[in-house]
């Protein structure tokens, strides 16, 4: 009769960190191990890290594209196509921080129990797209300075410099294409990182994002006195 109540007493205990292992290995939430406890927690922490240098992209490259937009249809010298190659790249360079800042915000109300891959992957994934804005961004400052060093003043018949003027050599159509293509790539990894983790930890929570968790109604009703 001892014996058995060892050997259950070890069948539960046993049964414990067989509940724990599975956890741990399906919510990473293992501190000294990986730094972090569990999605939200890492979510908070990487956003927190790098929520300054996202922003200072986006503002960036908003402002550089508002004033490329500008230039295109209202310049009256320059090179066309450079400067809508250059509005692509401010447009990818706003679009893809705005977006990784989104999801990190949006992940870090996730529950803490929320089913989460290795977050070595997905910090090495943010730092493939925040690297790949910054080199955008930087490539779009770049065309524009080839535009302006391109620019040609040609000389009159009377020897005076003459305006210079518009120059259509290069073709802008690619260029709308890759805006465009940045702004699908951004819908898909919204898409992809929604049904990942809905698939993962169950249509439900899909349903409480939307009207609201109520974990903690109960405490908030526990000293109504119906009168």
């Amino acid at each position: 009769m001892v014996q058995l109540k060892f050997f259950l007493t070890q069948l539960k205990t046993l049964e414990k960190d067989v509940e724990d292992i599975t956890f741990y290995s399906r919510t990473q939430a293992i501190a000294n191990r990986t730094g972090y406890r569990g999605f939200s927690d890492w979510a908070e922490k990487t956003s927190r890290t790098h929520e300054h240098l996202l922003l200072t992209l986006g503002q960036v490259a908003f402002v550089g594209a508002s004033l490329t937009y500008g230039a295109i249809f209202g310049s009256s010298r320059g090179n066309i196509g450079l400067m809508c190659y250059a509005f692509a790249l401010f447009d990818c360079g706003f679009i893809v921080p705005t977006v990784a800042l989104t999801l990190l915000k949006w992940a870090s109300q996730r529950p803490k129990d929320a089913v989460f891959a290795s977050p070595q992957v997905w910090t090495l994934l943010l730092n493939i797209f925040l690297y790949g804005s910054a080199a955008a961004i930087g490539a779009a400052i770049c065309l524009l300075n080839i535009s302006l060093f391109i620019l040609h003043f040609s000389v009159g018949k009377n020897g005076q410099p003459t305006d210079a003027q518009l120059q259509f050599n290069v073709e802008p159509t690619p260029a709308g294409s890759l805006a465009l293509g940045c702004i699908g790539l951004a819908v898909v990894v919204v898409v992809v990182s929604g049904l990942s983790h809905y698939l993962a930890n169950g249509w439900d929570a899909m349903i409480k994002d939307f009207f609201g968790r109520r974990e903690n109604c109960k405490e908030g009703l526990q000293e109504y006195v119906p009168a």
